[in-house]
């Protein structure tokens, strides 16, 4: 599997040079094309999603997990409800959690909500619109 091996490549590169780890992982998360019933690769890019939205909050890249977040929805549409709310949830926590005051915290959550609204994922829009308020 090459998706494997390039994942793989990025863990590694993770912890040694975060920058060259953080490019590979962009390009795991943002290129590669997945089919529906590739479950590996899936997986693979549901755990590159994850690693780098935590790369982005330990270097403060406020911008950067903000668009991952919105990237990633078309991706989402091929893994379950629960397990695509999860993934907004944890990233949004990991931008909400990184107090950066980019100022777009809110409409963050707004669009996320909204994109929620969309998928018919009622708990998942609840959730959101509880962190808003809090």
């Amino acid at each position: 599997m090459a998706g494997a091996t390039l994942f793989e490549r990025a863990q590694a590169l993770t912890s040694v040079n975060r920058e060259e780890g953080i490019t590979l992982l962009n390009k795991i998360v943002r290129e590669q094309e997945v089919a529906e019933n590739d479950e590996e690769l899936i997986r693979l890019k549901e755990q590159g999603i994850l690693q780098l939205g935590e790369l982005y909050k330990q270097e403060g890249k406020a911008k950067e997990l903000a668009d991952l977040i919105k990237v990633t929805r078309p991706f989402l549409s091929l893994i379950s409800k629960a397990k695509a709310a999860k993934m907004v949830r944890t990233l949004v926590d990991m931008f909400l959690d990184m107090d950066a005051g980019t100022g777009i915290e809110v409409q963050l959550c707004k669009d996320c909500i909204e994109w929620a609204k969309q998928e018919k994922s009622t708990f998942l829009r609840q959730s959101l619109e509880a962190r808003l308020i809090a």
